[in-house]
């Protein structure tokens, strides 16, 4: 079960509690992707948990970016694939289950 609102996110019997406010939630089979910035885009904010509400990964875990940038939205692209589009206008393909980078796009 997935509940959210403002800062809060209940996933399973685990509440957790971010720094900032939930923009959008993607559900995949065995994970669950939150994206979360404010009123500025705050750097690696798209985190993926368990349904156990466990911590998997933050973005820039797999991405390795040196200097990470916010992102501004995430949508579920296949059963096993996130799109993540940067402040920058870059499309990062995630696979969510092998934590790699799928396909990086320049977008216009």
């Amino acid at each position: 079960m997935i509940k959210f609102n403002e800062k809060n996110i209940l996933i399973g019997n685990k509440q957790i509690k971010l720094e900032f406010s939930i923009k959008k939630v993607v559900e995949f089979e065995n994970t669950v992707v939150v994206l979360f910035y404010d009123n500025k885009i705050v750097p690696n904010n798209v985190v993926a948990f368990d349904y156990d509400g466990n911590q998997l990964w933050k973005v820039n875990d797999i991405l390795n970016i040196k200097r990470p940038t916010g992102s501004v939205d995430i949508k579920k692209i296949s059963d096993n694939t996130l799109g993540v589009y940067s402040d920058l206008s870059i499309e990062y393909d995630i696979d969510v289950n092998k934590r790699e980078l799928v396909r990086k796009t320049y977008l216009q």
